[in-house]
C-alpha cells in the first residue's frame, strides 16, 4: 500500500494521473458521483490502484473567489441526529502558498444551516505547503436541529496542486472520556456546593487594583473570576508564585467585599502553537500540531508541569473562604486527535485538585473554546463537585464585531443590531436560548451545575444592553452562576464606557449595559 501511494503522489505530482474517460467508482463509500458538484479547476480521476481521486489544479495567476475550489455535495444527516461522526480523506499536495488568512488553505468543511444560524466546521487552519499522503479529519456532532449541511472538499481561495482520496464517514466517538462512566451517571455535589448562593459577577485581571475590586463590588458583583498571568513558558513557576502572592495579599480585601474568587489560568504551559500545521490527523506527525491547539495535548512535561500548577494552588487556597474553585483550564481548542485530549488533560488536574482539596468546585471547560455546541460530545468527570464551564458569544461576528479585521467596517459605519438579522438569521432571546440547548441537555442528563464563565459584547453594538439582558435572563432561568467579561481589562469590553465608537473616556452616566448587569447582580445575597 506504501509503494502504491508513492508511486500515486509522483503520478499526480507529474501530472499524469489516470483520466476521467475511465468509469469510475463513487468518491465517497455508498455514494454516487452524481450527487457532488465540481468546481473550476478540478474533476475526478482514475487512481492506480481502481479507486477515484479528487484533483485539484488551481494556478498561481488564477483570479479567485472566496469559495472552496474542489467538490461539494448536500449531506442528510438525520440518521445521525445528536450522534458525532467523523468525516476524513488522504491529502497529497504541491506549492500550496501562505495566505495571509488563515482559512485560505486545504480542508474537509462542513457548511451548518439550523434553527441557530450557521456555522463552518473545518478540519484545517494555515494547512499550507507541500504534503504527502497526509491524513484529514473532522469531527462533527450533528446537532438535534440536524438542519442542512454541506460538505466542501477542496482548497478555499487559494493556489497549487492538490489530490482528495478514500474519503470517509463513519460514526466514532472523537472526544472518548478519560476514565468509564457507570451507567445512568449523575454528578455528585456535597450538600454546601449544590445549596450555594448563586454567583453572579465579572473577571479581574491578575493587575488590577482593590479600587477595581471595589469597583466591581460596588456594582453588586459578589464574584471575581480571577486571571491568573504568568510565564507559561517558565517551568520553576517562579512566576506563577508571584502572581498568587499577589492574590493571596488581596483575598482578606475581596472577604470585606463579598467577592468569592474563581481562579483561572490564563495560559497554560507551553500555550498554543503558533506554526501554521495541520489538523485531524495522525498524532505521531508534526504536522497534527495546530496553532489552536495547546502544547500540553502533545508534550507530556508541559502536561506534568500543568498538573503541577494546580496542585500548588490547591495547596494555597484549600483553606481559604474566599477562594470558592479552581477554573482549570480556559478556552481549550483541540482539533483533531492528539495524545493527551483536552478533557483528559482537565481530569489529571482535577483528579490532582482532589487528592489535596476534596470539597472546593473545579471547572471543567468545554472543547471548541468553551462553545455550548461542544457539549454534546463532552463527558463528565466521575469525581465529587465538578462544575462544566460554558461562555458565550453566540453570534460571534455581532458580540465581536470591530476586533480585528472587522475594524474596517465599523470605521465605515456598518454595524450588525440586536435583536434582528444577522447573517442569515434572525437573533432574538429564542435564538440564543436555543443555541445553549447542548448545555441544557446536558446538565438534565448529569444534573451538573453549571458556569457561564464569559460572555459580552463590544460596547458599540447596537442593542449591547438588551443583548445582555437577554443573557442574563436565560441564566437565571437555567440558574446557572455567571461572569461577565471582563472588568477593567479592555475598554471595549467596559460596562463603563460609552457605546459611542471613538469614544474612550468612561462614561459619566450608567451605560445601558452597566443597568442590566447592575439589575442582576443586585439579585446576589450579601
Amino acid at each position: 500500500m506504501k509503494m502504491i501511494r508513492t508511486v500515486l503522489l509522483s503520478l499526480f505530482l507529474a501530472g499524469i494521473a489516470g483520466g476521467a474517460e475511465k468509469e469510475l467508482k463513487p468518491f465517497l463509500a455508498g455514494d454516487s458521483l452524481k450527487n457532488w458538484t465540481l468546481t473550476e479547476y478540478s474533476r475526478w480521476i482514475s487512481l492506480p490502484d481502481g479507486e477515484t481521486g479528487l484533483e485539484i489544479r488551481i494556478p498561481q495567476d488564477a483570479t479567485l473567489r472566496n469559495i472552496t475550489y474542489g467538490a461539494y455535495r448536500n449531506l442528510d444527516l438525520r440518521a445521525y441526529r445528536g450522534k458525532q461522526i467523523v468525516i476524513s480523506a488522504t491529502v497529497s499536495a504541491r506549492d500550496i502558498p501562505v495566505r495571509k488568512e488563515g482559512f485560505r488553505c486545504v480542508k474537509i468543511m462542513i457548511y451548518h444551516q439550523g434553527e441557530t444560524g450557521k456555522r463552518y466546521e473545518s478540519s484545517s487552519f494555515r494547512l499550507w505547503g507541500t504534503l504527502e499522503n497526509t491524513r484529514l479529519e473532522l469531527a462533527f456532532s450533528v446537532p438535534k436541529d440536524v438542519g442542512k449541511n454541506m460538505l466542501m472538499v477542496g482548497i478555499q481561495n487559494n493556489s497549487g496542486l492538490l489530490l482528495f482520496r478514500d474519503l470517509k464517514l463513519e460514526e466514532r466517538d472523537f472526544y472518548p472520556a478519560p476514565v468509564p462512566l457507570p451507567e445512568n451517571f449523575r454528578c455528585e455535589y456535597s450538600e454546601a456546593v449544590r445549596n450555594a448562593p448563586r454567583l453572579r459577577g465579572a473577571g479581574l485581571l491578575s493587575k488590577s487594583t482593590r479600587e477595581d475590586a471595589e469597583s466591581l463590588a460596588q456594582n453588586g458583583a459578589n464574584l471575581a473570576r480571577w486571571w491568573i498571568r504568568y510565564d507559561s513558558s517558565d517551568a520553576s513557576l517562579a512566576s506563577l508564585n508571584r502572581t498568587l502572592d499577589r492574590l493571596e495579599a488581596f483575598l482578606p480585601e475581596y472577604e470585606k467585599l463579598n467577592l468569592k474568587v474563581i481562579p483561572v489560568l490564563q495560559d497554560v504551559p507551553g500555550s498554543r502553537f503558533a506554526t501554521p500545521l495541520l489538523l485531524g490527523i495522525d498524532p505521531a506527525s508534526e504536522k497534527a500540531k495546530n496553532e489552536s491547539n495547546f502544547r500540553l495535548f502533545f508534550d507530556r512535561k508541559h502536561l506534568e508541569t500543568y498538573v503541577r500548577i494546580w496542585e500548588t494552588i490547591a495547596r494555597r487556597f484549600k483553606d481559604s473562604p474566599v477562594v470558592y474553585g479552581y477554573s482549570v483550564m480556559n478556552e481549550p481548542s483541540q482539533f483533531g486527535q492528539v495524545p493527551f485530549n483536552y478533557l483528559y488533560c482537565q481530569y489529571l488536574a482535577a483528579k490532582a485538585i482532589r487528592g489535596i482539596d476534596p470539597e472546593k468546585p473545579v471547572f471543567i471547560a468545554a472543547n471548541s473554546w468553551d462553545k455550548a455546541e461542544a457539549f454534546a460530545y463532552l463527558k463528565p468527570l466521575p469525581l465529587k463537585n465538578i462544575i462544566y464551564e460554558v461562555h458565550m458569544y453566540t453570534p460571534h461576528s455581532y458580540t465581536h464585531q470591530g476586533v480585528g479585521d472587522s475594524i474596517e467596517n465599523i470605521r465605515r459605519g456598518k454595524f450588525q443590531s440586536y435583536p434582528g438579522k444577522i447573517g442569515d438569521t434572525v437573533y432574538n432571546r429564542s435564538v440564543l436560548r436555543k443555541s445553549l440547548q447542548p448545555v441544557v441537555d446536558f446538565q438534565k442528563k448529569y444534573g451538573a451545575k453549571i458556569y457561564c464563565g464569559e460572555f459580552s459584547v463590544i460596547r458599540w453594538a447596537p442593542g449591547g444592553a438588551q443583548y445582555l439582558e437577554d443573557l442574563c435572563s436565560i441564566f437565571e432561568e437555567l440558574g446557572w452562576d455567571w461572569a461577565y467579561h471582563c472588568h477593567r481589562e479592555w475598554i471595549n469590553w467596559s460596562f463603563e464606557h460609552p457605546d459611542t465608537f471613538g469614544d474612550d473616556k468612561p462614561a459619566k452616566e450608567p451605560t445601558g449595559r452597566q443597568k442590566v448587569l447592575r439589575k442582576y447582580w443586585a439579585k446576589n445575597k450579601r
